[in-house]
């Protein structure tokens, strides 16, 4: 009877100990997944500052007055340096450093440097999501799905920089120019080629209608037309409309991971002007 009594008892502190573990696994498996949330609301919010600063440049004379988003930014990074654990918390507060000289300095950039010094931003981001991600992958012993997202990340990178080439070309592009034309054209064509796959192995493919219809924009724009800031302008509004696509790939990656994970995410694919809007008013 004793024997029957004492095994019980190393049964249940076996099971109690297992419980405990999975719970803390658990819960730091959710901290990581909030921080992971908060740095894709910090790129919503870098993205819509970058696309208010570019319109404040390009109008004329030039706009400087402070943005509302540059608020919400600041208080964003502040918060997620906190919730960071000890060992990132250096990454973070290089990243706040950068943000705010951003924030403070835009008003003298060129519209070329506004939008290559955000674009350099919203990358350290991305690789803190990088970074944090993959220790929920490691830690969660999820190695065929660390493989799977290992293989999408490099994917994810080189679209990003196939938009930043493409808006430069737009910036330099000269009426009447083959070369220029034909760089665009280049450009545009390995972004399409990009984003159709970025995604999981064991994701389904996405939809070709989506790039395609993304992508009928940029036909359309005729790059001979007469008013050379037309056409810029109907070439950035294309940029946009690319990157928001992009972004939103992205986050159906998150959102796969997450689903994986057994994490449930907030809504993340949201139109980019209204998640901003709902994004500052918290602040």
């Amino acid at each position: 009877m004793l024997y029957f009594i004492l095994t019980l008892c190393l049964v249940g502190i076996a099971l109690g100990t297992v419980i405990i573990r999975s719970r803390q696994q658990r819960d730091l498996l959710q901290s990581r997944f909030n921080q992971i949330i908060g740095l894709r609301q910090l790129i919503h919010l870098l993205r819509f500052h970058r696309r208010q600063s570019h319109l404040a440049l390009k109008s004329a004379p030039p706009r400087t007055e402070s943005l509302s988003e540059s608020i919400a930014i600041k208080t964003l990074i502040h918060s997620l340096i906190n919730q960071a654990e000890t060992a990132n918390k250096p990454m973070y507060r290089i990243l706040d450093k950068q943000l705010s000289t951003i924030l403070d300095e835009w008003p003298k950039y060129s519209v070329q440097r506004n939008q290559s010094t955000h674009g350099k931003a919203i990358r350290h981001v991305l690789y803190l999501i990088d970074d944090t991600l993959t220790q929920c992958l490691i830690t969660s012993e999820k190695d065929e799905l660390f493989k799977q997202y290992q293989g999408t990340w490099p994917v994810m990178l080189n679209a990003i920089d196939s938009l930043s080439r493409f808006r430069y070309a737009i910036e330099n592009y000269k009426m009447g120019s083959d070369v220029m034309a034909r760089e665009l054209s280049l450009h545009a064509q390995i972004l399409k080629r990009r984003m159709a796959q970025l995604h999981l192995p064991d994701d389904p493919a996405v939809p070709p209608l989506i790039i395609d219809n993304l992508f009928i924009q940029y036909e359309n724009i005729d790059l001979n037309a007469h008013d050379k800031e037309l056409v810029k302008h109907h070439l950035y509004q294309f940029s946009l409309e690319a990157s928001d696509t992009l972004f939103h790939l992205f986050d159906l990656v998150l959102s796969h991971v997450g689903g994986e994970l057994s994490i449930k995410l907030p809504e993340l694919t949201a139109r980019e002007d209204k998640k901003v809007v709902q994004i500052i008013a918290r602040y």
